[in-house]
């Protein structure tokens, strides 16, 4: 996983171009002060606790699978 620092930079950015592609423009990340920097680095936190228990989740729901069973080779029929 990515560090929080790098993720908060590359969200960042990448929310800034679809926010310009709607027409509304936000300030560049080295533009960015401290306390703003601050808020988007709790942002990438939040995404990498979020990806984490989406992670846990599916490995638990995949823990319940259970193997399917074998098909047999031909029907067994009933004789009367």
């Amino acid at each position: 996983m990515p560090g929080t620092l790098p993720l908060a930079r590359h969200y960042y950015e990448t929310r800034r171009e679809v926010l310009a592609a709607a027409g509304t423009h936000i300030a560049p990340w080295y533009r960015l002060t401290p306390d703003e920097r601050s808020v988007a680095v709790a942002e990438a936190a939040i995404i990498l606790e979020a990806i984490r228990r989406t992670n846990d989740e599916r490995n638990t729901l995949l823990g319940l699978v259970v193997d399917p069973v074998e098909p047999l080779d031909e029907p067994s029929m009933v004789q009367v």
